[in-house]
């Protein structure tokens, strides 16, 4: 699968004042930029200076204000993209904002796509575009480029349950709350 990647305003700006940043010889800083771009570099000083970095939680697609898990980021940046905030029911279905373009019908199969790259402007594209590949492709493509790991919530088989899929996640990046 091939995905184009489009620079985006926001993560591209997240990833310049990471640039500025280090360019000042600043180390270790934590750049949020709205609610699905994270850029991290070094760790959390102070208390235990983790070496895992810093401490990120992922929302529930569903239930915006509980935390479903937490990552561990470490010079790298976070881009998630869901339907838990921007969708509409139409006839009894569920309808998200990101569009398929292989049908022209919002994307189905997964509720929320968090996606670990180098920087924030590429961790968003492709959270996208996991987000519409859904679990097989994101598996191929996250095996096809190692420095890109996913994370995808997804309906489970029981009404209201989830299933996550970690795909070149390490297992001591993450875990579920």
């Amino acid at each position: 699968t091939r995905i184009a990647l489009q620079t985006v305003r926001r993560p591209k700006a997240v990833d310049r004042c990471g640039e500025v940043l280090r360019g000042a010889g600043v180390g270790d800083f934590l750049i949020h930029g709205g609610q699905s771009s994270v850029l991290a570099g070094g760790s959390r000083a102070g208390a235990e200076a983790d070496a895992r970095g810093w401490s990120v939680a992922l929302r529930h697609p569903l239930k915006p204000q509980q935390r479903l898990a937490e990552i561990w980021l470490r010079n790298r940046a976070l881009g998630t993209s869901g339907s838990g905030v921007q969708f509409f029911h139409h006839q009894g279905r569920r309808y998200g904002h990101v569009l398929d373009p292989r049908t022209g019908w919002p994307a189905q199969g997964v509720l929320s796509a968090t996606v670990l790259a180098p920087s924030a402007a590429w961790a968003d594209a492709v959270s996208t575009a996991c987000f519409v590949m859904g679990r097989e492709g994101t598996e191929a493509y996250c095996r096809n480029h190692p420095d890109v790991s996913a994370i995808l919530v997804c309906p489970g088989q029981r009404s209201g349950s989830l299933d996550i899929h970690a795909c070149g996640v390490e297992p001591d990046d993450w875990r579920r709350l």
